[in-house]
């Protein structure tokens, strides 16, 4: 019993100066690693609004530093930054930390979190004169709080909650969230990290042009991936997917409901090459059921994907391009035309040198699949193109065509019974009773849409659908089985889109 006695008051002694020593190290790398997590977030905010006109900025306000625990306060601070139509966001905002030093934090030790960590970061947004609706919204709790355990060996498990808010104005509910929870675990460099995602509900009321209300509801929103960063600066590869339950809009004046249910979007990204300098990408997104004023319409789907594409040529241009961003949001807000983007001799050179480099790399973009599903028929287009780099971009248009594009191959299939379901929701919508009528002027509407195509040389009729199928390759065009030159297949759409111009 003695001996059980002093195994276990030699344990407690143990585990105590580990304690101590452990909150004594934190309390002297403390100052050190705010810092660098200071100017690390700053570099990156720094990143992510550049050419955007603002910035926004973390700053220490102070540091209390005690055995066991200190308390930080950092100002957040932002400057000009663009809301559109000539609006900017400024604020200056307090957050305060309260840091629990490692290796064993408390509020991890209640729950049962027991991995001995350097320290424990729990912050919240502080009340002020600019955050004080915020916090009503909230029921006078912080909107925002987080809590961030840094490991000794450099990784970082962040908590951050978004909390409900409410809105009101004039006594009527503007805006109702059920709060948002973000799990985000990876390195303190930012270099992986592993997201996770959700949100219960969000709805909102609004008044549209006609003043008439608009009710947006979102339920069950989720985010989950794993991202780690490239040797480019910013890129990203790993997958990201996000999902939503169901998405209802409520308008008109008759108050109908739009229903769309199962909405995803999955993201996949990858660095190929010998040097991992070329992005590959797969893009989906997908909506499973869709109805309107109680009435089935179908789902929707769509892939896209990219190859090839030279990372260090695509951020040149992406930079050239946000340098001139804000001629472009001018432009928009003025209602004027796009800015020409006159360039220098020598800007013109680089952004030239930038897109041959790109096009060098041979790329390839498609759309691998546009769909839509009804109860008795499918859609669907699909587009592929391969690039390459031209002798000189100074070649006449069609010749810069023919070297810019190797090879493009795209079909179009359109279902008569798809275009059949369709006609019958107009009518039913549009108050027809006659079930008889509407089965028969649905029927027709699909055989007028072959007919049309039959008889404008545009498309071909297979059973049920409509195709319609072109491809390129080494300077000829193979447009519905027919091989024709490149200026044979300009004159034949030219030819079909005079026919289509309004006579008078």
């Amino acid at each position: 019993m003695k001996k059980s006695v002093g195994i276990l008051s030699g344990l407690a002694v143990a585990i105590a100066v580990a304690t101590t020593a452990g909150a004594w190290y934190t309390g002297k790398q403390l100052p050190a690693e705010l810092q660098r997590s200071i100017t690390q977030g700053n570099d990156e905010l720094k990143k992510a609004l550049a050419n955007t006109g603002g910035s926004m900025t973390i700053e220490l306000a102070s540091l209390d530093q005690h055995f066991f625990t200190s308390t930080a306060h950092y100002r957040l601070k932002a400057q000009n930054i663009q809301l559109g139509e000539g609006e900017t966001l400024n604020f200056d905002v307090g957050v305060v930390d309260r840091i629990e030093h490692g290796p064993f934090p408390w509020s991890r030790v209640k729950a049962f979190k027991l991995m001995p960590v350097m320290a424990t970061s729990n912050s919240e947004l502080q009340k002020d004169d600019f955050t004080a609706p915020w916090f009503a919204a909230a029921g006078d709790k912080a909107p925002v709080s987080g809590q961030v355990s840094l490991g000794y060996g450099g990784t970082v498990d962040s908590d951050i909650r978004l909390a409900p808010v409410k809105l009101e104005q004039d006594g009527e509910k503007v805006l109702d969230f059920s709060g948002l929870q973000l799990r985000v675990i990876g390195d303190r460099d930012g270099k992986a990290a592993e997201i996770h995602a959700n949100a219960d509900r969000l709805e909102l009321n609004f008044a549209d042009a006609q003043d008439a209300p608009v009710k947006v509801l979102l339920n069950g929103f989720k985010i989950g991936g794993k991202l780690s960063e490239t040797a480019h600066d910013m890129i990203y590869v790993g997958n990201i997917d996000l999902a939503l339950a169901d998405l209802q809009v409520t308008s008109g004046p008759k108050q109908e409901v739009l229903v769309l249910k199962g909405l995803q979007q999955n993201n996949l990204y990858s660095a190929d090459g010998e040097a991992k300098d070329k992005l590959s990408g797969r893009l989906e997104y997908k909506v499973s059921d869709i109805t309107y004023a109680g009435r089935k319409v179908g789902s929707g789907e769509m892939v896209f994907t990219m190859k090839s594409v030279d990372i260090p040529a695509m951020q040149a241009l992406m930079e050239w391009y946000q340098a001139r961003l804000p001629e472009v949001q001018q432009a928009a807000a003025e209602g004027e035309a796009l800015p020409s983007f006159d360039m220098t001799p020598e800007e013109q050179a680089k952004v030239q040198g930038d897109l041959q480099r790109l096009l060098a790399g041979k790329p390839q973009l498609a759309i691998e699949k546009l769909a839509f599903k009804t109860a008795n028929g499918e859609s669907q287009f699909n587009l592929a193109m391969d690039f390459a780099n031209p002798s000189s971009f100074d070649l006449p248009p069609d010749q810069l065509g023919k070297q810019l594009i190797s090879r493009l191959h795209g079909k179009l299939s359109v279902s008569k019974p798809m275009i059949g379901d369709l006609a019958t929701l107009q009518a039913l919508l549009d108050g027809e009773t006659d079930a008889q009528a509407i089965a028969q002027q649905s029927g027709q509407a699909g055989e007028m849409v072959g007919m049309m195509a039959l008889q404008s040389g545009m498309a071909t009729v297979q059973g049920n659908d409509v195709v319609s199928s072109l491809q390129y390759a080494d300077g000829m065009v193979e447009f519905n089985g027919q091989k024709m030159t490149v200026e044979e297949f300009a004159m034949l759409i030219s030819s079909q889109l005079a026919v289509l111009q309004p006579q008078g």
